[in-house]
């Protein structure tokens, strides 16, 4: 009975190379997961972070996201790490011939820093369904971390927290602007 506009968000620690009892029973899971989001119209955001401790090739987040797509999930929108240019186009290839309707991707930030997620935002310029980024522990946890701590006040928190947002802000807008050439 949750608000129609509350999107059911599921994080999923997945690898396409992991033992096959574990990848049957999350895939069991997100199905019936998928299933009643369908049934109660909401939205579905999958977050996909690969195994640690299996090899992450160019290929695993494609071969999970077919996977899934296989199986009739199809979630409204991908949660996913930052990727290379490459891989983002194959992205934006599996969803347009899998699923049309898909929301698109947010990208998560893994707790990366500023300077290294405005690089993933330069691999994602050209991505179609790459719409935006969901990063909370890139900007808070350092200085979350200070402030409990005791080693800065509630406005340094504040103002840290912000002005990173702010630079990861203006670096997306300043990235995405059309006609803004590729660095390369």
């Amino acid at each position: 009975h949750w608000p129609k506009e509350q999107v059911v968000k599921c994080l999923i620690y997945y690898h396409p190379d992991d033992l096959p009892d574990r990848r049957l029973a999350q895939e069991c899971q997100v199905r019936t997961l998928c299933e009643a989001t369908n049934e109660t119209g909401h939205e579905l955001l999958i977050e996909l972070i690969p195994v640690k401790g299996l090899p992450l090739q160019d290929d695993t987040l494609i071969r999970t996201m077919t996977r899934f797509y296989n199986l009739g999930i199809h979630p409204d929108w991908w949660k996913l790490p930052p990727s290379s240019a490459q891989q983002w186009q194959a992205i934006d290839a599996l969803i347009e011939a899998r699923d049309p309707y898909s929301r698109g991707v947010v990208m998560l930030g893994l707790n990366a820093s500023i300077e290294s997620l405005i690089a993933s935002f330069e691999e994602a310029r050209d991505s179609r369904s790459c719409r935006g980024f969901a990063v909370g522990r890139s900007i808070f946890h350092v200085p979350a971390r200070q402030w409990l701590n005791g080693q800065i006040s509630d406005e340094v928190l504040i103002e840290r927290c912000c002005t990173s947002f702010e630079r990861l802000i203006q670096a997306w807008r300043e990235i995405r602007a059309p006609g803004t050439a590729r660095s390369n």
